[in-house]
């Protein structure tokens, strides 16, 4: 497709030619000619480099100097907006095209302005190392006066397109550090003395006087794109920090003025915000995208990403654009095509090693898996819209050639995406197993009834060995006061590990943590501070690492599952002093290894319960003496 467009460019080079890869339909050229325009141009930087830069048209507009877009969502479509008076424009955005790395189309009706149709096009091609880059735009008039003005705007794009390219190019292969952040800072709308308050009050709640400046400096300085949604995990990369000390400044932000959290519910195929709750407690258990045409699970492990605001009070912050930009917002999709009633597609993919999702980009109807392999896979791949295709996935060469057929009435646009989770969502367990949230936030749990999948946990079980005796010997009010200052020990341990106190029942403690090597450091620190004969106090301990829900209880966030009532059984196997470790956390990477380190004499025991079925055995760990 990209080799016969450049042939036929190559030939044609002074006349503009229709482009066989993307003609214009009948219909369309009824009324007037198209105004179209293309060229090429060689750049040092790969496709692979340049890719990320080009697919984010948003700030490629912004660059190219073209004005601020509107957009909305009515009925299903997207629909923009620019301009002013006689320079005003509507139009309704028909969905992208795009391979990654090698293509990408869009196309705008309009429903006022100088044109009715606009398509534009990139195709990028792999010359040398570097890229070769052709770049076509065709436009069909309103009025055929507006001819000649549609023909000096691609003049203009053109210049504009060739200076920017020269700065994208240096920008991805690093010869300049002139970013997206530079180019879209605006002054802003700010209130400097209740920043100041709030910087006060985040040092007085416990942040130190330069991160309280970084986070400062950061509400006045960055982009309202960047604060628009705050992402943590991406401030941690920014920044060089830990997540845990940049959660633990954003959460100490929020209850100082500054900032608010947000509980973004997301669409599970184009990964838009589809409802943003200012608390846990206004979750519901079903979301609606109306541009994918799907209903979803919004309590689904994947359906919800944490984020931070700043205060409108504070700054006033706009979500500013200046193109869609749809491939730049959808990462995970590899392609997207349209397919005519009754046609197929055929295209030679260069896939990743991992899975992906054959699908419909609008509704949620058949799909097909098929798991990109090293050796050993198909070559080709066919699917039709009408086949559902359930797991196990089909194995596939990473070189294989995808053949797509609509048997349907009407059009359809077939999606290619990676099922891989983004590095850099902040996730609701991300905070649940944080000690800082449940502490800033206490009164803040999810909706009574509703269940949120956290996925896999790490749980530590704790409990007193002998606690009535201890209460006999020591009596009430001294036994009382023993175990509570035991419950402030096992705290202060669990939170240094980076772990969170779920919740004490009598004289148990159950704590959940993020990082498994975290949890049995722990494990090993309180045994050693409370080894039998040396304390009043003597506990035993379980870990495990299970998929669990995350529920409300007494008015707090609870975990609730299979995982939790046998991390809580396997209490049974040890005694005063000892761990016990689940097959499935013992086989987790660098536990075992982790344990003989640390000199801890290991044995395999039965665990036997009315209430388990099978055969079931753990691992029982004593500290050397």
């Amino acid at each position: 497709m990209i080799a016969s467009l450049n042939t036929m460019i190559v030939r044609r080079t002074h006349t503009p030619a229709k482009s066989v890869s993307y003609p214009w339909e009948v219909d369309w050229e009824a009324g007037e000619t198209p105004v179209e325009h293309f060229w090429i141009t060689d750049l040092k930087s790969s496709p692979k480099d340049l890719w990320p830069l080009l697919a984010d048209t948003n700030s490629m507009n912004a660059r190219l100097g073209l004005p601020e877009m509107v957009f909305e969502e009515r009925d299903g479509q997207l629909h923009g907006s620019s301009g002013r008076f006689v320079t005003r424009q509507e139009w309704l955005e028909i969905p992208w095209e795009w391979e990654l790395e090698k293509s990408l189309t869009a196309e705008r009706r309009y429903s006022k302005g100088f044109a009715s149709v606009v398509r534009a096009r990139y195709l990028l091609s792999d010359r040398w190392g570097g890229t070769r880059l052709t770049i076509y735009f065709g436009w069909l008039p309103r009025r055929r006066w507006f001819r000649p003005l549609l023909r000096w705007a691609n003049r203009w794009l053109e210049k504009r397109y060739n200076q920017v390219l020269a700065e994208l190019d240096d920008l991805a292969s690093g010869q300049t550090v002139i970013g997206r952040s530079q180019l879209l800072a605006k002054e802003a709308t700010l209130d400097e003395v209740l920043l100041g308050k709030g910087f006060s009050k985040l040092t007085e709640a416990g942040a130190s006087a330069a991160e309280a400046g970084c986070l400062a400096h950061y509400i006045r300085k960055a982009t309202d794109d960047d604060l628009f949604r705050i992402r943590p995990k991406v401030l941690a990369f920014e920044w060089g920090m830990e997540l845990d000390d940049v959660l633990r400044l954003l959460l100490l932000g929020t209850k100082s003025g500054l900032l608010s959290i947000s509980w973004d519910v997301m669409c599970p195929h184009c990964q838009g915000v589809r409802r943003e709750s200012k608390s846990l407690g206004e979750l519901r258990e079903f979301g609606h995208c109306d541009i994918c045409d799907i209903d979803f699970g919004a309590t689904k492990l994947d359906s919800i990403e944490v984020t931070f605001k700043v205060l409108p009070e504070i700054r006033e912050v706009r979500e500013v654009f200046y193109c869609s930009a749809e491939p730049a917002k959808k990462p995970h999709i590899f392609l997207q095509h349209h397919l005519a009633a009754g046609s197929s597609y055929k295209v030679d993919l260069e896939l990743t090693e991992g899975r992906y999702r054959l699908r419909s980009a609008t509704g949620a109807g058949p799909s097909r898996y098929i798991e990109a392999v090293p050796a050993g896979g198909d070559v080709e791949v066919a699917w039709d819209f009408q086949e559902d295709h359930s797991e196990p996935p089909t194995a596939v060469e990473q070189h294989v050639r995808l053949v797509v057929t609509n048997s349907e009435a009407e059009e359809q646009s077939v999606v290619l995406e990676k099922l891989a989770e983004d590095p850099m969502v902040l996730r609701p367990f991300d905070l649940f197993n944080l000690q800082q949230f449940r502490d800033v936030f206490s009164e803040d749990s999810i909706a009574s009834g509703l269940k949120l999948e956290v996925g896999a946990q790490t749980l530590l079980f704790t409990d007193i060995v002998g606690s009535t005796a201890l209460y006999s010997m020591l009596g009430d009010t001294k036994a009382f006061n023993v175990v509570h200052a035991h419950f402030v020990a096992l705290q202060e341990i669990i939170t240094s590990r980076k772990g969170a106190v779920v919740k004490t029942i009598g004289d148990a403690m159950m704590a959940a943590f993020r990082h498994p090597q975290e949890a049995l450091e722990a494990a090993i620190e309180i045994q050693r501070m409370f080894r039998p004969g040396e304390q009043d106090i003597a506990l035993r301990i379980s870990i495990h690492r299970g998929q669990c829900l995350a529920v409300r209880f007494d008015a707090n966030i609870d975990y609730f599952g299979n995982a939790v009532n046998y991390t809580a059984k396997m209490q049974s196997v040890a005694g005063a002093g000892e761990i016990v470790f689940s097959k499935e956390f013992y086989s987790l990477p660098n536990i075992a290894f982790q344990a003989q380190e640390r000199e801890l004499e290991m044995e395999e025991k039965p665990l036997r319960s009315r209430f388990l079925l099978g055969n079931n055995s753990v691992y029982l760990a004593k500290l050397k003496q």
